[in-house]
């Protein structure tokens, strides 16, 4: 019987072999760093184990994030890797499973996740939390404005001041981050990926911080600017940040800009045929346990229904419960199968996009997997279960 555990010291150079063949074949056989941290500090390495033997690997990250407009700890399941001799195994599907469980162990009621394939994900029950979208433009398409404040440049020592824009620029955004001190050095202001390290400017006002852009400047043909984190507490923040990447004119070419899908970048600028445009889809979510929707904060509203869920991992998801919402408050009970025709058929990857917010009850019958039997709840249905901003963006 396979178990996830921690992966100890001993089997520290196996597990770095794994994710090393997993996300950088190209780089052939090497030996892993002996002198990185181990245990790590950001994420806890875990191992799933046939008796001793190690058979895959992932790191389970916990993020401070939002969820339906309340402070949550979110999980991260990141790095899921299984060597090629252990492959179509079922190793990545059980080690989801234990995931999952420790999780739930750990009162975590979501884990998020960047897919290496969405639709082997899909199966095991995560479904799309948000797109984004990636503009691709040359740095004399973005406008110039005059600004009252000025730009200065920031680091990892800044951010406290970065996390309190951060917070303000993603208000009302359910999924949005709230890095810790420890995520800002070794994360977000770090060559962690080997990308290089990023440059962080900030647009200040009065010595009060109001926005920030993270980037870097690639050694290609174009040099391209990459700006992966984009923050603006305010309108004229957004607008200062946007006319300071526009100065880089005389280094490169092309700026690239990750921003959420209501970015409306087009309408800033004065061709638009010169900006390409693609929306991509992000990190995928699951619940662990349908009663954690009894934590959430819903509208006051009268529901009463029954659910009929489909999990494919998680037998305590899988089967008849009655949904109440009372005073905002909601309970959820298990039924017999026995009891009687479902109100409401889901799966759970669809529960876990209406309980974040990803989809509202119109969209989830049009393209996920909800469908209601029952006409009279559809409108305190989609009462309870309003869609509203989500926005994950930085990769783990």
């Amino acid at each position: 019987m396979s178990e996830l555990r921690p992966v100890p010291a001993t089997d520290r150079e196996a597990c770095q072999r794994m994710l090393q063949y997993a996300f950088a074949p190209e780089t052939g056989p090497v030996t892993p760093d002996p002198d990185s941290d181990w245990p790590p500090s950001l994420f806890d390495q875990r191992g799933l184990y046939d008796g001793d033997s190690l058979r895959a690997v992932c790191k389970l990250y916990h993020l401070d994030t939002t969820v339906r407009g309340e402070a949550a700890t979110v999980g991260g399941l990141g790095a899921v890797a299984t060597p090629p001799e252990h492959r179509r195994k079922g190793y990545a599907a059980d080690l989801c499973r234990h995931a999952l469980r420790e999780y739930r162990e750990a009162d975590v009621g979501f884990v998020t996740l960047w897919p290496f394939s969405t639709p082997f994900y899909r199966r095991l029950g995560w479904g799309t939390a948000n797109t984004y979208r990636r503009f691709d433009l040359p740095p004399s398409a973005l406008p110039d404005h005059s600004i009252a404040g000025q730009l200065v440049r920031l680091d990892a020592d800044d951010w406290e001041r970065l996390r309190q824009v951060e917070t303000a620029s993603a208000a009302g955004t359910a999924l949005s981050l709230r890095r810790s001190e420890a995520w800002w050095r070794e994360r977000t202001l770090a060559d962690w990926d080997d990308g290089g390290v990023p440059y962080c400017y900030g647009y200040e006002r009065d010595g009060d911080l109001r926005g920030y852009v993270v980037y870097t400047v690639a050694d290609d043909a174009d040099r391209t600017l990459s700006a992966t984190q984009f923050a603006a507490a305010d309108e004229e923040a957004r607008r200062a940040l946007l006319a300071f990447l526009g100065t880089h004119g005389a280094q490169i070419e092309r700026v690239t800009l990750q921003l959420p899908p209501d970015a409306d970048l087009f309408h800033r600028v004065d061709d638009p045929g010169t900006v390409d445009c693609t929306v991509e889809a992000g990190p995928m979510v699951r619940l662990t346990d349908i009663s954690y929707l009894e934590r959430l904060d819903w509208p006051d509203v009268g529901l009463d229904c029954t659910l009929s869920v489909s999990d494919p991992l998680l037998d305590r998801n899988d089967g008849l419960f009655e949904l109440s919402v009372s005073g905002g408050t909601a309970t959820v009970d298990p039924r017999p199968a026995s009891d009687s025709a479902a109100d409401v058929t889901v799966d759970i990857a669809t529960l876990s996009q209406l309980a974040v917010g990803t989809h509202g009850v119109d969209a989830a019958e049009r393209v996920a997997g909800l469908e209601i039997r029952d006409d009279s709840v559809r409108d305190p249905l989609a009462t309870v279960f309003q869609s509203e901003p989500v926005s994950l963006d930085e990769f783990f």
